[in-house]
């Protein structure tokens, strides 16, 4: 017998049409300080239909534990448009803020941006993960 079941990665049609088939415990979602285009259609349907959600990459894939500052031309990172280019200083810009405000508060940019994601509701489980 199943009792919970979550998805990851969907659009909203497919929610709404999983959850009339059963109630959905969980949605999985990319939500971070850096990506938070989720907070337009996702996260308010995910509340309206009292699914919790399930964040990863909470801190955009390494960038605010640290890897703004790195060379991300040759890594696994590279492959992102964010990491590329005028996105990559544009976003650097955004981890200096990021890092002066953490500074201020007595924490790394990544502890702020973990904080950020679980100050987002009860209905919010941020999972951040290893990368090889």
């Amino acid at each position: 017998k199943i009792k919970y079941i979550g998805i990851s990665e969907a659009s909203p049609e497919t929610i709404r049409r999983a959850h009339a088939v059963h109630p959905l415990t969980a949605v999985q979602l990319e939500w971070s300080l850096w990506t938070r285009d989720v907070e337009e259609e996702l996260i308010p349907l995910c509340r309206e239909l009292g699914i919790g959600i399930v964040a990863y990459s909470p801190l955009g894939h390494g960038f605010f534990a640290g890897k703004a500052k790195e060379d991300t031309s040759n890594s696994s990172l590279g492959v992102f448009p964010r990491f590329q280019g005028e996105n990559l200083e544009r976003n650097r810009i955004l981890y200096s803020k990021v890092e002066k405000l953490a500074e201020k508060h007595g924490c790394t940019p990544a502890q702020l941006a973990l904080a950020w994601v679980l100050h987002q509701g009860d209905d919010v489980s941020p999972i951040p993960g290893k990368s090889h």
